[in-house]
């Protein structure tokens, strides 16, 4: 029970680390030369979900401005904003588990007295 608990929570965690780096990479999207962040996400030893965080090195558009050339950023807005569309379904998921868990072991409990 409580392993469903820990495996729930370090998922809402996860999409938590997910949904800041997005927002990150939106607020610097015309930041020239700023580099994107993307979270990946993986299983860990006890079921849970780790997220890392890693820089995305491609190249941002290279243009040319009164003599002086420059690097916009690698975001793509369009990417970021549908990327928050499955983060929130993952999030939500994982709340709903924890009530139903919390439910659980409220039966479980009345049961006992």
């Amino acid at each position: 029970m409580i392993n469903g608990l820990d495996v729930s929570i370090s998922g809402i965690k996860a999409m938590e680390k997910r949904m800041s780096t997005t927002a990150n990479n939106l607020a610097n999207t015309v930041s020239d030369g700023f580099k994107k962040d993307r979270v990946t996400l993986s299983e860990n030893q006890n079921g849970g979900v780790d997220a890392t965080v890693s820089k995305v090195d491609t190249p941002g558009t290279i243009v040319e401005d009164q003599g002086t050339t420059r690097e916009l950023s690698n975001v793509d807005m369009a990417e970021e904003l549908v990327s928050t569309i499955p983060t929130k379904a993952i999030y939500t998921a994982n709340l709903k588990m924890i009530q139903a868990q919390d439910e659980l072991m409220g039966m479980v409990v009345n049961i006992k007295k």
